[in-house]
């Protein structure tokens, strides 16, 4: 028999996540944002690689509560707590993640059915999650366009929903999705790629939700997949995609022919047992995230292995179950460290060679 404690927790995460939609807009401070990079003075410098060789990534901060960018004392977090034991609204489990071009964070959050959103420049936060009869129940992935949309994909519901930049719900996209997981946006072309896991292909929709394109079905050949899950632009409009099951990353060029590819099973250095998010990096360095072993490696364009950082643990620096990932225009570097509930935030410092 559950507890009385634990059934009114229950009952109160659906009431939750209505105020936190509710409270979106009321969830705004002015003050001055935090600036990653003081606060990562604050701690001695976590870098890798390590001394003697030149560092390549550093360690800037964790992310779990509006708090940890500047965003305090609002109502918003004062009505939250009424609904969480008095704890300050945080990041449960966190999946996929998307930065804009003003430094916001985006972060799919699997457990609390909604997106976080992180404004570090201006020490803002707010909170996207529908409210209609078809509510949240898996949002994995988010993708953002060039006008403010939020894309976000539900993989239980077999749909992505769309948000206007004002956070309120648009339209969304279902025609023949299975299982979408991962999402990628091409402002140049205004189109969606999303990662149809359960149907093993990427499907392709234009900016009002129209299918346009299709590649992929089950299989182990080029331009096959075993179980997509993730996907990501390239500067020159290529397309990589995170291969789970078949151990890989494949690339396509723009008009989605296939291209090459690179990563394979196993437990040596810059091997991909369980890929979850791409990401790429301003000078084309291809970074994954590896679930098993809780590791970053970064490639080069053509699939070598350069560098590998992280590891299994809850320390800075440390993973466990990470996931998404994301790269903003500085270079800087933001991976869901899922079953930790937070957003680690590191550095690219220069080119690895």
């Amino acid at each position: 028999m559950r507890s009385s404690g634990a059934s009114i927790r229950q009952l109160a995460l659906p009431l939750l996540a209505w105020v936190l939609a509710l409270a979106a807009g009321c969830s705004r401070q002015g003050s001055a944002g935090v600036k990653f990079e003081a606060v990562a003075v604050a701690e001695p410098p976590l870098v890798w690689p390590t001394a003697p060789a030149a560092p390549r990534i550093r360690h800037l901060a964790n992310v779990a509560t509006p708090g940890d960018v500047g965003a305090r004392g609002t109502w918003f977090s004062r009505m939250v707590r009424v609904f969480t034991g008095g704890v300050e609204p945080r990041v449960r489990r966190p999946h996929g993640i998307a930065v804009d071009t003003a430094g916001r964070v985006f972060v799919a959050d699997v457990a609390l059915r909604g997106v976080h959103v992180f404004d570090p420049v201006n020490g803002q936060y707010r909170f996207l999650t529908t409210t209609g009869k078809r509510g949240f129940q898996s949002p994995v992935g988010v993708a953002l366009d060039a006008v403010g949309n939020v894309y976000v994909s539900d993989s239980e519901l077999g749909e992505v929903v769309v948000f206007d930049a004002a956070g309120k719900e648009r339209r969304r996209i279902r025609e023949g999705l299975e299982r979408p997981t991962g999402l990628a946006y091409d402002r140049r072309s205004a189109l969606l790629y999303v990662a149809d896991t359960k149907g093993h292909r990427i499907a392709v929709f234009d900016s009002t939700g129209r299918p346009r394109a299709s590649i992929g079905s089950r299989g182990t050949g080029e331009g096959e997949f075993n179980f997509p899950t993730n996907v990501a632009m390239a500067p020159d409009g290529s397309l990589l995609v995170t291969d789970a099951m078949n151990f890989r990353v494949q690339v396509f060029s723009p008009d989605l022919k296939f291209l090459r590819q690179f990563g394979h099973n196993g437990d040596a250095p810059g091997s991909m047992p369980r890929p979850k998010g791409v990401a790429l990096d301003s000078e084309g360095h291809v970074y994954v995230v590896d679930g098993l072993f809780d590791v970053i490696n970064v490639y080069d364009a053509s699939g070598r292995l350069l560098l590998t950082f992280g590891g299994a643990g809850h320390g800075r620096g440390e993973f466990w179950l990470a996931s998404g990932i994301a790269i903003d225009r500085q270079d800087r570097v933001y991976v869901s460290d899922s079953y930790n509930g937070r957003i680690q935030v590191l550095q690219y410092l220069a080119e690895v060679r």
